[in-house]
């Protein structure tokens, strides 16, 4: 079912208007770009970079008949909005959304280059690989019957709720009367070894304390194994470590070092 959609910013209030065949799909499709830097709204993407993906609720706030002119009718939304100072979107018109509009040099390379080698060929994970009939049953077994919800929806309650925490410094309040996993503390008490420091940490929590970071900033790193691009880390790898690692003395009173402002 066609829909028109928003993603919000809690932080802020600031938000993106957009349209889609399928929302699911479409949610999909901006978290991946975002996650990796290269969304076609910068605006959108920076606020992604400074609050987080946590901070962002997708949802639905009209469903299309069927027949219906989707662009057309997110241009009546797009005409409202864009311009004003709580809009991310940048054109008026969902057909011209990059009209005018060019990459800097910069982003062509840093497009490019994460693009390189990924997905195509021998280098996709799923080359010459099948996946066996009985693995495909198992996955249309676990989908059958399920309704197919047209999207998500945050409630004025919940919302107030967000904003709320956010505004008190709980945004971590949505984790209230939850715990984690027994998989997922094992996770998160891993080794960590950073390079250039040349320090074992024996968890991610000693990582984000001692150097000050978030989460998602350590998370992508592990996951990609690269330096980081940006901020006062820039250039730094992370990487897990073995199991129960031997730290000298040294490693020690850097661990109990309250991380620098």
């Amino acid at each position: 079912m066609a829909v028109i959609y928003r993603i919000t910013n809690m932080a802020n209030g600031k938000y993106y208007i957009g349209s889609a065949d399928s929302f699911a799909r479409r949610e999909w499709q901006h978290k991946y770009e975002l996650k990796r830097g290269v969304h076609k709204n910068p605006r959108l993407q920076a606020a992604w970079d400074k609050y987080g993906a946590e901070m962002f609720v997708f949802e639905v706030i009209e469903e299309l008949p069927e027949g219906a002119d989707q662009l057309q009718i997110e241009d009546t939304y797009l005409i409202k909005c864009v311009g004003q100072p709580d809009c991310y979107n940048i054109n008026p018109s969902a057909e011209l959304s990059r009209l005018g509009l060019k990459h800097t040099e910069a982003t062509k390379i840093k497009t490019s280059a994460s693009r390189k080698g990924k997905a195509a060929g021998e280098n996709h994970y799923r080359y010459g690989k099948t996946v066996a009939p009985e693995v495909r049953e198992k996955i249309g077994a676990t989908q059958r019957g399920k309704p197919k919800a047209a999207g998500r929806k945050v409630s004025e309650e919940g919302r107030a709720k967000i904003r709320a925490n956010i505004e008190a410094g709980r945004s971590h309040m949505h984790w209230l009367g939850r715990k984690h996993t027994e998989e997922a503390k094992a996770k998160l008490q891993k080794p960590v070894f950073v390079v250039p420091d040349g320090i074992m940490f024996p968890s991610l929590t000693a990582v984000l304390q001692h150097y000050g970071i978030k989460m998602p900033t350590l998370r992508r790193a592990l996951l990609s194994g690269e330096p980081l691009k940006k901020g006062k880390l820039a250039g730094y790898v992370f990487t897990y470590g073995g199991v129960n690692p031997q730290f000298t003395e040294t490693d020690k009173i850097l661990l109990d070092t309250p991380a620098s402002t």
